[in-house]
């Protein structure tokens, strides 16, 4: 049999962080891996709140979800007007853009992104054909994000412009007025703006990029139940957009993509701030302690609140692996567009006590590597 496929996929490789292999099952090894909130999801969502959703999975769901597109509405109303038919859900913040990857993504479509940045997301457009012309942020400025600079490389061959806020891996945060700048330039020209809000419940919700869509038609924004709202298993994301985008992304409705359980329970993860705002203030704690006893690893600029950061080294060997020998899951920096061994990102657990001496053990033998 001769199997037919895409042409753009026929000398494509996937590249991504999920291997489902060593070390995150094991009851000894700190899971630092995927990006969740380890400290779960919000008190509110109770054993009732769930046997209650439990009760009705012999239904469909509630399919458009006008109570949950309302409770969306609600959450960003202190920061940004939008109506329930600007909001659009799928699974997960990646089946978002999967979609919107098909929708605006064709062979040689040019797009214009910050490396290293979310992985799955650019693996995805290449496999569409699309040509990634890629800014790197650079070890010598601790990858620091200088929005300008993509500014200036935009042009008019830029069909799409892609980035991360808060940056994954790095954990740094994108500030708003900078997206703005990005934004005009980009709707002076055509061209699109996909700011990817996964880790968006750990920066002020004034800095989602969502305040921008009713000033700038060219924006779309995919957020997610999956990191700061600790429901990374019930796999919702969803798109914000201009209401004259929504006939083009009505190509892809999402239809029945959130489960009935999973619409019964967002509502309530919505409503507490409490949660989220208690999430960000002990991100923030443990991650200072994290950083506070690094003496051989390097950190790049990260923001003190995001669950996240990038580690790395400028000895020659595998810095997940190591890290692994001593207990300490994490993600490979060869996962990342620019990275290499010497990197991992890491993602800051519920506690930090346990890590950290794992850490110190780990640095002793990067320090008697060097002598």
């Amino acid at each position: 049999m001769k199997y037919r496929i895409r042409h753009s996929l026929q000398n494509y490789h996937s590249i991504g962080y999920l291997h489902g292999d060593e070390g995150r099952n094991c009851a000894d090894v700190i899971d630092c891996s995927l990006g969740i909130n380890p400290l779960g999801f919000s008190p509110r969502i109770t054993q009732e709140v769930f046997l209650e959703a439990y009760d009705r999975i012999y239904a469909y769901p509630d399919y458009p979800y006008e109570g949950l597109r309302r409770c969306i509405c609600q959450y960003m109303e202190s920061v940004a007007t939008i109506t329930p038919e600007q909001v659009r859900f799928y699974g997960g913040s990646m089946g978002a853009i999967w979609n919107i990857n098909k929708l605006l993504i064709d062979e040689k479509t040019c797009i214009l992104t910050f490396i290293p940045g979310f992985s799955s997301t650019l693996s995805d457009m290449r496999s569409l054909g699309g040509t990634i012309d890629a800014v790197p942020l650079t070890e010598k400025d601790r990858f620091l994000i200088d929005i300008d600079q993509l500014i200036y490389h935009l042009k008019p061959q830029h069909h799409l412009v892609y980035l991360d806020n808060p940056n994954n891996p790095t954990g740094q945060v994108i500030p708003i007025e900078a997206l703005r700048r990005l934004a005009h330039k980009a709707l002076a020209q055509d061209t699109y703006v996909l700011i990817d809000e996964a880790y968006g419940e750990f920066m002020p919700l004034e800095n989602s990029a969502v305040t921008l869509i009713a000033e700038y038609p060219n924006v779309l924004v995919v957020k997610s139940f999956s990191k700061g709202f600790g429901l990374a298993g019930l796999r919702t994301g969803y798109v914000v957009m201009h209401p004259d985008f929504i006939p083009y992304m009505s190509h892809y409705p999402g239809e029945m993509t959130v489960n009935g359980i999973a619409s019964a329970i967002l509502p309530v993860a919505l409503s507490d701030m409490d949660h989220l705002a208690r999430s960000r203030q002990i991100m923030a704690e443990n991650k200072r302690q994290i950083i506070n006893c690094l003496t051989e690893l390097n950190v790049s600029v990260t923001d003190e609140e995001t669950p996240i950061l990038l580690l790395y080294t400028s000895q020659t060997l595998d810095l997940y692996q190591l890290l692994l020998s001593q207990g300490i899951k994490t993600e490979r920096g060869e996962d990342f567009d620019g990275l290499g061994k010497a990197y991992v990102r890491l993602r800051i657990p519920a506690t930090v006590t346990e890590c950290i001496t794992r850490l110190g053990r780990m640095q002793k033998l990067l320090a008697n590597d060097n002598r």
